[in-house]
This record gives C-alpha cells, sequence and structure tokens, in this order.
C-alpha cells in the first residue's frame, strides 16, 4: 500500500512504478474532467462574462485541451500494465472535451475555421477505438454503443452546421428578408400606410416558418422569391387544372350529351366559387401575427405576453441588422417602415423594456455569429429533437455503462488498480464519470429548451395551431413556464468599462511591456497612460438618460443633424464651442471628459473629501463623511459616493460620470467604435498623455492637478480655438472646465449628463458594423445597442463630426440624400483647431509635427508615416495613398492570404502602420514589401529611381491577380464614349474601363474639376465612321466589276491612304484628342512594312468624320484614382515633365460627369472627399473615399 506523501512525489519526480504510473494518468483524468465539465456548465454563461481574467483562462484552458486528452489516452496506451477502465476514462474524457464549448463553439459563418474541432474528435475517438481494442475491456458492448454515438454526434454537426448554413431561416435568411422587404415588386409585402405600429398591423415581418414556404430563384434579378401564401397558390393551380380538363372533357362529349350544365357559371360570365383555404400548420409566422394573436397567452398588458412579444419583435429586427453585418442592402422605402416601428415601439417605451428589445436582437445576432444555437435549432424543433434523441441514448448508454460496472467489474490478478480500505479507487472515479455524463446530458438539454429560441418556438406554435388542444390552461402554463426560469436570463454583462484620465494618465506599464517581450507577443501591449478603472454596472438612470435624448433629436432623416440638444439654451452657448470648434470626436471627448473630472473633484473637496493622498482619493475621512450620511462606508466607483446624494442630483452626478469614463473607455480601448477612423483617437490621446505630463510634472496627488489645471484655465484666453494659440487638449479642458464651474452645482450636472448623453448617441453612428459585429463575441458594448437601434432608423452618420470620409455603400439609405447638403466638409480652419496641425494648401496635404519629424495627416485623420528608404526607393511613399484609404484597410485586414504573398506583406504594412512594433511615429519597413514588387515586377531594383505612378499601377495589379474581387470592388468604374458627328448624324456609343489619366489645360489657375471637364469633352476631326464606311464598301462592291482602270485607281489610292490606315485601325474607336494629350504616342510601324501588310488586305473604303467626344461615367468606383498629366512633347517628340500647378478642392463632385442614364436612378450625387495627394517626381495621384 502506498502513502499519499508518495504519491504527491510521484507527479513530479515520475517513478517507473505501475502504481505510480496509475496515479498519474488518475489524476490527470480527474482533473481534466471536472476541468471540462465546469467549461460544459460555464459555455451557457460565456456571453456574460466581462472578467478579462476568467475569459483569459477559459481561453487558454480551451486552446490546450486537446493536447491535454491526446497525453493522457497515449499514457493510457504505453501503460506496461493492464486496467479494463482505461477505454471508459479515454471515451469519457473525449466526450467531455467535446461538450465543452456545445454552445459557444462556432457560428454559422466560422472565419476562423473552428468547425473542423469535429474532425478532431472524430480522431481522438479513432485512438479510443484503437485503445478499445488493443487494451480490451469486459465492457464491450456499452463501450462501442457509447464510441458509436459520439461519432454520430460528429456527423450530426457537420451536417447541421451544412443544413444551418443552406437554410433560409439561418445562412440565406439575409438574401431573403432582403428581397422579401422590397416595396416595389407586384407582390409588395409591405406598404407604409398599411403599417400602424400601435397595433402591428401591416408589420409582416419573417420570425419563422419559411423553410415551409414555396421559394424559388426568381428571374430576371436571380434572387429568392417567397410565396407568402403556398397552399392557397397550390389549391388555386389544382382547382384551375381541374377545371381545364372539365372543360376538355365537355367538349369532347357535346356532340353526344347536353353540356349546358357543365359550365353554367363560365357561360353567364361568373367566376367559379374560390375554394376554402383550410388552415396550415406550416403556416408562415410573422410580427403583426403573434402580437395581434388572442390567444390567452398573448393577451396585450400581461407580462408574459409583453415577453413572448418582445421576444419575437427582437428576433425579426436582428434579421433585419443581419442584412447589414453580411452586407446585404435593403430597400429604401422598407427603412421608414422600420423608423416608424422603432420610434413607437421601442424609443417612446420605458427604458427598461426598450434595452431589453435591443439586448434580445444583440443575443440572437451573438448566437447566429458566434454559437451553435443556428445549428441546433436549423430546422426548428425537429432538429431540436434530433439532439435530445441523441443525449437521451448517450444517457442510457451512461446509465447501461454504470449498471455494468457495479455488476460486473472486478480486478484481475494481471491488472494495477488503487484499493484503499477495500475500496477500489479506481471504480468510483469510473462511477462518478457516468454520474457527470448523465449530469452534461441532462444539463445541455436543459440550456437548448430553455434557450430564447425554444421559447421563439413555441410562441410561434402557439400562434399557428388555433386549436382548443394547444390553446388551453395546461398547455399556456407549460410554455409560461420557460419564461420563468433564470438559466438563459444572462445574455449580456450589462456593464460599462471606464477609464478616467487624471488618475491614469501617469501609469507606466513597463513591467507588463517587458514580460511581453519574454511572451513572444502572447499578451497583448499596453499603452502609456491607458490604465483603465474597474468596470461598473450600467447605473438605472443611464438608460433613461439616453432614451430622453434620442427623443429630442429629430431622427426622420438618413443623418443626425449637428445639434447637441442639452446646449440649446441662449444661456449655454458659451460652452457650444467644445462641441463644434474641435477638429474630431477624440478632441471633443478627451475635452469633455478632462472637465468632467475636474468637476467631480471640485464636488468631492465641497464634501470634504480628503484628495491628498496619491491614489487613495477616499481616505478614513470620505468612509466616515460617508456613513454619517447614508450610514454605508462601501466606496463606490467615483470619489463621492453615490449614497452621499439623492435626488436629481445624483441622477446627473452618476450619468455624467458613468458615460464620461465610459466614452474615454470606448477612445482607448476600442477606437473602431468612434466615428474618426484608425489611427486619429490613439495618435490624439498619445499626445494629450504627453501634455498632460508636461503640464502636471510634480503633481502626485488629484488635489495638486486640480489646482494646477484650474490656475491654467484662468490664465488662458476667452476664445481658445485660434489655432495661432498652441493651446492642447488638456489646457482646453481646463478651460471648460472653468467655465462650467460658474454655474450652480445643479445646472453644472445637468449640463454634463446631458451633455454625455447627447454626445454618446452621436458617436454611436458608423459606417464600420464590422467592428460592431466583432464586439458581440466579447459580450457586446453599450454603444452597439445604440448604433443599431439608429441604423434601423436609417442612420449611420452624424453631422456633429467634422470629418468622416467613410464609404457610405452598405447604408440603408446611403443612395439617398448623397448630394453636398450630407457631405459638406467643415472649414480648412476647423482642423487648424487641432493645435499642432496645419493645412498646407499649396501642396493639398495636413501636416502634423510627431517626434520623428513631418508626417501627413489625411483628410480621414490617418498618421501617414515615412517609409524605408532602400536606395532611391522614395518613389515607395506613393503607396501611403493606399495606406489611409479606410475601405482599404477594412478588407485587406479581413483577408487571410498566404505568407509571402503580396497580400500577406501589404496587411502587415497595414498592420504597422496602424500602431505596430514600430511606434505610432516610427517609419515603416517595406524591405520584404519591395523584395516581393521587385521579384514580380522586375523593373523595380534598388538604386533605380521609378516613376510612383508605375509603381501604384503595379501594385493594384499585383493585388488584382491575387485578389481580383477586392480591387475590382474598390477601384474599378466604367465609362461610356459618345461620338456624334454633325456631318452624318451618326453616333457611337462605347464602354470603356474607367482610367482618368487627365491631362492639363493650358490656362492660369487649373483645378481637378478643369482637367475632368478637358477629359470628358473633345472634338476630332478624323473620327472613323463604322456606318458610313459601310455604306461606302457596299456601293464601292457594286461597281468593282464596272471597269479594270477603276481598280487600278483603287490601289493607287492606297499609298496616299496609308498613314490614315495606321492611325485608324478598323477595330479602334478614335481616341479624343484631349485625352491622349499628355500621354507617351504610340510609335508607327516601318512604312514599308505597314504597306505590305495593307496590300495583303482587301481594299476597303473608309471615312472619316468631324464630331464631338463626351465621355461619361457609368459606374462610379468606391475609391477614385486620377493621373494628372506628367509630360509634354514638345522638342521631337521627346517627352519633358511638367511642373503645373493645379488646386484640389476639398470636395469633387463628379455628377456631371455622370452618365445621362442614370439620371432615373435614385443616385442624386456622386461627391468624392480627396484626402491624400502625392506628388514624386512630377506624378499626381488622388486617392478619394466616396463619402
Amino acid at each position: 500500500m502506498v502513502n499519499a506523501t508518495s504519491l504527491v512525489k510521484s507527479i513530479f519526480t515520475m517513478p517507473t512504478e505501475n502504481t505510480y504510473i496509475l496515479f498519474r494518468i488518475e489524476l490527470l483524468v480527474v482533473v481534466s474532467t471536472v476541468l471540462f465539465l465546469g467549461m460544459s456548465i460555464l459555455d451557457i454563461f460565456r456571453s456574460g462574462f466581462h472578467s478579462s481574467i476568467i475569459k483569459a483562462i477559459l481561453s487558454i484552458v480551451d486552446s490546450v485541451s486537446d493536447s491535454i486528452v491526446l497525453y493522457v489516452m497515449g499514457a493510457m496506451q504505453i501503460a506496461p500494465f493492464k486496467n479494463q477502465l482505461f477505454p471508459v476514462w479515454a471515451i469519457v474524457l473525449v466526450g467531455f472535451r467535446h461538450s465543452s464549448d456545445f454552445i459557444s463553439g462556432y457560428g454559422i459563418q466560422d472565419k476562423d475555421g473552428r468547425r473542423f474541432i469535429e474532425w478532431k474528435n472524430v480522431v481522438k475517438l479513432l485512438g479510443v477505438a484503437f485503445l478499445n481494442k488493443t487494451r480490451g475491456s469486459m465492457f464491450v458492448y456499452p463501450l462501442w454503443s457509447l464510441w458509436c454515438l459520439q461519432i454520430l454526434r460528429s456527423k450530426y454537426r457537420m451536417v447541421a452546421r451544412q443544413m444551418a448554413f443552406k437554410s433560409v431561416w439561418h445562412g440565406k435568411s439575409s438574401q431573403l428578408v432582403s428581397e422579401y422587404m422590397r416595396t416595389d415588386t407586384q407582390c409588395e409585402n409591405f406598404k407604409l400606410e398599411d403599417c400602424k405600429a400601435d397595433t402591428m398591423e401591416g408589420y409582416r415581418y419573417l420570425v419563422y416558418g419559411e423553410t415551409r414556404q414555396h421559394i424559388v430563384l426568381k428571374k430576371p434579378r436571380y434572387v429568392l422569391h417567397m410565396d407568402t401564401n403556398p397552399e392557397e397558390t397550390r389549391i388555386q393551380a389544382k382547382a384551375k387544372a381541374k377545371a381545364a380538363r372539365a372543360k376538355a372533357r365537355h367538349k369532347t362529349q357535346a356532340a353526344k350529351v347536353n353540356s349546358t350544365s357543365a359550365q353554367p357559371q363560365r357561360e353567364n360570365g361568373t367566376r367559379p366559387a374560390k375554394p376554402l383555404i383550410k388552415p396550415s400548420p406550416y403556416s408562415l409566422i410573422t410580427l403583426d401575427k403573434i402580437w395581434q394573436c388572442d390567444g390567452a397567452l398573448l393577451q396585450t398588458g400581461s407580462t408574459q405576453g409583453d415577453k413572448f412579444k418582445d421576444l419575437s419583435l427582437a428576433f425579426s429586427l436582428s434579421r433585419l441588422l443581419r442584412c447589414r453585418l453580411e452586407d446585404m442592402s435593403l430597400h429604401k422605402d422598407s427603412v421608414p417602415i422600420t423608423k416608424n416601428l422603432i420610434m413607437l415601439r421601442i424609443i417612446r417605451e420605458e427604458a427598461k423594456r426598450a434595452f431589453m428589445v435591443m439586448e434580445l436582437e444583440m443575443s440572437f445576432l451573438n448566437d447566429y455569429f458566434n454559437t451553435r444555437y443556428p445549428m441546433v435549432f436549423w430546422t426548428g424543433f425537429l432538429s431540436l429533437h434530433l439532439s435530445f434523441i441523441l443525449s437521451a441514448a448517450t444517457f442510457a448508454v451512461a446509465c447501461w455503462l454504470f449498471v455494468d460496472i457495479l455488476r460486473v467489474y472486478k480486478t484481475h490478478k494481471d491488472e494495477v488498480s488503487h484499493v484503499i480500505n477495500g475500496v477500489n479507487v479506481d471504480m468510483v472515479i469510473t462511477l462518478i464519470f457516468m454520474l457527470f455524463t448523465v449530469f452534461k446530458e441532462v444539463w445541455e438539454m436543459a440550456a437548448y429548451y430553455l434557450s430564447d429560441w425554444a421559447r421563439l418556438l413555441l410562441a410561434s406554435t402557439y400562434v399557428r395551431w388555433n386549436r382548443s388542444y394547444v390553446r388551453n390552461y395546461f398547455t399556456e402554463n407549460f410554455i409560461g413556464s420557460f419564461f420563468t426560469s433564470k438559466i438563459a436570463d444572462s445574455r449580456w454583462h450589462g456593464v460599462l468599462d471606464q477609464y478616467a484620465f487624471l488618475q491614469s494618465y501617469d501609469d507606466s506599464p513597463s513591467a507588463w511591456n517587458f514580460m511581453r517581450k519574454f511572451c513572444t507577443g502572447a499578451i497583448p501591449k499596453k499603452d502609456e497612460g491607458a490604465k483603465l478603472s474597474e468596470p461598473i454596472g450600467i447605473p438605472e438612470c443611464v438608460k433613461p438618460a439616453i432614451l430622453v435624448t434620442l427623443r429630442s433629436m429629430d431622427l426622420t432623416r438618413a443623418h443626425l443633424l449637428d445639434v447637441i440638444p442639452s446646449l440649446l439654451a441662449e444661456s449655454r452657448d458659451q460652452y457650444r464651442w467644445a462641441c463644434f470648434e474641435l477638429p474630431t470626436s477624440s478632441h471633443i471627448i478627451l475635452v469633455w471628459h478632462i472637465a468632467t473630472s475636474l468637476c467631480e473633484i471640485k464636488f468631492a473637496q465641497e464634501r470634504y473629501i480628503d484628495l491628498t493622498n496619491p491614489g487613495f482619493p477616499l481616505n478614513a475621512l470620505s468612509y466616515l463623511t460617508s456613513f454619517c450620511h447614508c450610514c454605508c462606508c462601501s466606496p463606490g466607483p467615483y470619489l463621492v459616493n453615490e449614497n452621499m446624494l439623492d435626488g436629481d442630483l445624483k441622477t446627473r452626478y452618476t450619468v455624467a460620470n458613468s458615460l464620461s469614463r465610459y466614452c474615454a473607455y470606448l477612445l482607448i480601448s476600442k477606437p473602431d467604435l468612434l466615428p474618426d477612423s484608425f489611427l486619429v483617437p490613439k495618435m490624439i490621446f498619445q499626445e494629450t498623455v504627453k501634455d498632460a505630463r508636461r503640464i502636471l510634472k510634480n503633481s502626485d496627488s488629484l488635489e495638486k492637478r486640480y489646482k494646477t489645471l484650474v490656475d491654467k484655465g484662468d490664465t488662458l484666453p476667452q476664445h481658445t480655438t485660434n489655432s495661432k494659440e498652441n493651446i492642447n487638449i488638456v489646457q482646453k479642458g481646463a478651460k471648460l472646465a472653468k467655465e462650467l464651474m460658474r454655474e450652480d452645482e445643479e445646472s453644472r450636472w445637468e449640463i454634463l449628463a446631458g451633455v454625455w448623453a447627447d454626445l454618446l448617441v452621436h458617436i454611436a453612428p458608423s459606417w464600420n458594423a464590422t467592428a460592431h459585429k466583432n464586439c458581440l463575441e466579447s459580450g457586446g458594448e453599450l454603444i452597439t445597442h445604440i448604433w443599431a437601434l439608429l441604423w434601423h432608423c436609417g442612420i449611420e452618420k452624424s453631422m456633429l463630426w467634422p470629418v468622416e470620409g467613410v464609404p457610405r455603400n452598405n447604408a440603408p439609405e446611403a443612395h439617398q440624400n448623397n448630394n453636398a447638403e450630407n457631405n459638406s466638409a467643415k472649414p480648412a480652419d476647423q482642423w487648424q483647431a487641432a493645435g499642432a496641425i496645419d493645412r498646407d494648401d499649396n501642396h493639398g496635404k495636413v501636416t502634423a509635427a510627431t517626434v520623428d519629424g513631418v508626417s501627413f495627416v489625411n483628410g480621414d485623420s490617418h498618421l501617414i508615416r515615412g517609409m524605408q528608404n532602400l536606395g532611391n526607393t522614395c518613389y515607395f511613399n506613393a503607396l501611403q495613398g493606399l495606406l489611409a484609404l479606410g475601405e482599404l484597410r477594412i478588407k485587406m485586414l479581413e483577408q487571410n492570404p498566404p505568407e509571402g504573398s503580396l497580400l500577406w506583406e501589404f496587411k502587415k504594412l497595414l498592420e504597422e502602420s496602424t500602431g505596430g512594433a514600430n511606434g505610432a511615429g516610427g517609419t515603416l519597413m517595406i524591405e520584404n514589401l519591395f523584395s516581393v514588387m521587385s521579384s514580380t515586377y522586375p523593373d523595380f531594383k534598388v538604386g533605380v529611381t521609378e516613376d510612383s505612378n508605375h509603381l501604384l499601377g503595379s501594385f493594384l495589379d499585383g493585388l488584382n491577380m491575387e485578389e481580383p474581387t477586392m480591387v475590382k470592388s474598390l477601384f474599378r468604374g466604367e465609362v461610356a464614349k459618345y461620338v456624334y458627328s454633325k456631318e452624318c448624324v451618326h453616333t457611337s456609343v462605347t464602354p470603356e474601363v474607367l482610367d482618368l489619366s487627365l491631362a492639363i489645360p493650358s490656362k492660369e489657375h487649373v483645378s481637378v474639376e478643369d482637367c475632368l471637364d478637358l477629359y470628358a469633352s473633345g472634338e476630332v476631326d478624323d473620327w472613323y465612321c463604322t456606318k458610313c464606311s459601310a455604306a461606302a464598301r457596299n456601293a464601292s462592291s457594286n461597281q468593282k466589276d464596272t471597269t479594270v482602270d477603276e481598280d487600278h485607281t483603287q490601289q493607287s489610292d492606297s499609298a496616299a491612304h496609308q498613314n490614315e490606315q495606321s492611325s485608324h485601325p478598323d477595330q479602334q474607336q478614335t481616341s479624343t484628342p484631349n485625352q491622349d494629350r499628355g500621354k507617351l504616342p504610340m510609335l508607327n510601324g516601318d512604312v514599308h512594312q505597314m504597306e505590305q501588310s495593307h496590300d495583303k488586305h482587301k481594299e476597303e473604303e473608309k471615312k472619316y468624320r468631324a464630331a464631338k467626344v463626351n465621355i461619361r461615367i457609368m459606374k462610379a468606383p468606391t475609391l477614385l484614382t486620377i493621373q494628372l498629366k506628367r509630360f509634354d512633347y514638345v522638342r521631337h517628340g521627346r517627352p519633358e515633365k511638367l511642373d503645373e500647378h493645379v488646386s484640389i478642392q476639398e470636395m469633387l463632385n463628379i455628377t456631371k460627369y455622370m452618365d445621362p442614364r442614370l439620371s432615373s436612378k435614385p443616385h442624386t450625387g456622386f461627391i468624392f472627399s480627396p484626402f491624400y495627394f502625392l506628388r514624386i517626381g512630377g506624378n499626381f495621384w488622388i486617392l478619394d473615399a466616396t463619402v
């Protein structure tokens, strides 16, 4: 018998005795099984976890789980002794590993390929089979039965995922919903005048049942079309066929039988009676049917009925939002219908119910993208019952194995087992494993049957079956009991992360970043001064404040107006500069956050809270003060404990501080959710940290920081937004705080609470749906709920933000109001308000002073860093225009290209430019990218100067070869060349690829629009008219046999006509001289050679006319690329570089260059916002993003 001490030592010393080997195997199996069981239990609550520690632990365990299982199975296989329980332990271990993420395993799209874990499970089961076969066991039948069930479950999960992906309820839902929501078809499902949000009449949003409907691929648009009443269609078709057969039969019998009664109704001109349609158990369930159901379970006003109705509303809205996240656009006329629903049924509801609907909507979206729920419910209750059958079978087999172990298991003499006081420890462990297996199966099915998906199906079934045996007291109580369970109520963590700048700006995570180097980047890098505060639960007063702001805003437009409702009063005019005269949303957030923090410190000082002790603002005095006021010593998340306050002051103080710190957290940790693009928040925050450390040097407590900043605020001039006064964000925050402190306490916090609610709503609209989608997996953010709500109203933009050069192609109403009114840019002087940023109009670029010198900031506020010069490779800086394109950046970062490809290197460069290893102000390294380019295009060599235009063209061609879909979707456009001759009144229209290579007009003060005017219109004197030439050839052929002399005359004319033949080939239309001017000319071939070639062809008559040429854009690309003329040919055809000045406006409207045939389409404007101009060696490139 071995004592406990020896067993513990065996874990570390690894002795080779059989007893110690068995103990290590037992320990590993027990620990792994308990660990996997715990993960399985917690899996249903993963979306409710917010702790980064818990998430990290679960992630680490999940990543090493397969290795643990394989190691334990290997240890069992090579053990030098026999134990009949090894196969049982192995299959139990594999089963628990397979169920450890039975919900959160993967979603339908599964871009990371986690679905292949099913194949890993099959491989492990094959290892179990080998172990079972070679080791042998007396439990042959139950073991192999359990093994077969595990294989079957893996196979079923694979099939279920494929079926869910193809299902119109899940994977193909967006395609169906996008077509179903159209209002311009013959079988339109929605009319604005028929939709009444108060009763839900007319809101036929899809909920359930479309998988049973008749869905076809409808021509000519080849879209999914659903017959909303297939039963009626089938009966009517059957009736028509029957009538046709009867009519034919009556005609054949007309000579023998009097058929006066055969078709009495037809002869009288009346229509046959419409056949009765019986209710179908497979009818389509829509939102209006659930809300208007007269069953007792869904009674209006009852708590239980409201829960079912809100659940169906959230699910139908999630299907609409899923269209946005899957890049499927909704018809423009459906937006007002949904907008009315949102405004009347959510925004005007009480806060708790309104945000519960949004929480449910986000939960359904997270389930679709990140969990297995769609696979479990891919065909409704049928697929759920299939899962139940597999679990029930596993339950039964586990019980069978449990009984067999109790009944027949005995240790043989040649086996090694642990027996303590006559009790076989191995058997006890195995029996516990069987109980765990039974519990696991019960837990899985409980999680499925108590989920929101099952509740939704129950509500749909209740509405569908209008029968007494369904709608009775027993079934209604049974269905209602599913809402009483609390097991699946944790849909969202409900937490606001917080960041306090004045308490964290001096934090230096040097130790953390030092550890990161030893972990080879396994842990994320932390920025200077970015230490987050403890997260808080969303205060109850925050949600009503947000709804009040939404109700006060105009949501009828396609954007939010640049209005801050809390500052509309004339008495608050002096604070508007902090919202309307700052260049970016990041500036606004930081200025108001610093001002709010200073007001909070003053608020704490007035309540005698000691702030002199660094890092401990709440000392014993603050506890005592708090106790005297509210008999509670627990410190809150803010400097002043909320329990010390009451009434409106408490509400406003809480709202202002919680939202202020939450918006600051978004700027630090979730910059993709802000209107600013990519590098802007990080760049502005880093500069602000540097300014704060300089201004607040030696201020080691909040009291000293407050005194320093308030003194700074007193010395600042009245108008701080003038760019000539280099006033940074910290100073502006201090000035704003000083102005707010002139207000009384109630008014001050009323202003702050209102402004922060307004700012959060203005921040929420965003074109970057991918960022919000990625947040769902980690639990989601409050701002995502507001973003979704505004998107349903057709709003993806706020006019409050000065610059927003982002695409609007995917907005529900993007093609509406796409004119200058909605895309007007703020004046350039507002950019100068940033302090350290100046606009250089002469070169069309924005320069920003950085630590390493001068970098460039484009109109989207991307910091463009210099690139490494490998030797005359300065032309590679032309790629900086591509680095600043937000749409290209998003699509590139979503790619997963092979290592070493051009896409791979460009993606690395994009990631590095966002703030990688080289730092935000360092130099971008391009050795690998240059190597790939030079291997593909040998013209590019180190030490050899090349043309930047040639580089950009070649680079885009290289990207196009590797990923043509992405490049064409962004850069490809089409033009139509219209040629009209007044001489013969003939015209031609030729489609061509858009290639804006523009000549420069010969005049002073040239603009880009002047170059476009020259490109779009022109005249030619020698247009080859195919129709006139064809007529001439016909006339010539009719006379070719008249005389021989005439034929000789035609041949003699060929030499004189030779130059025309070489300049005007038969198959090529003439380009406008304006377009060709400025390009390298085509060299003519040898004249004698051309003549010989010409003599071989049949001579034909050619007619040339004077004509006008107009070029119009048929399809504008997302990103407009313009190349200005670089050369002129003045001396013997030798090119000379031009040195002309071309002015570039902030907004480029190309509407007048669009094809006139597009005037009937809903596009009313095509406006581009140029943000990057490059000039290297006489080259101009304009890279624009569609607004």
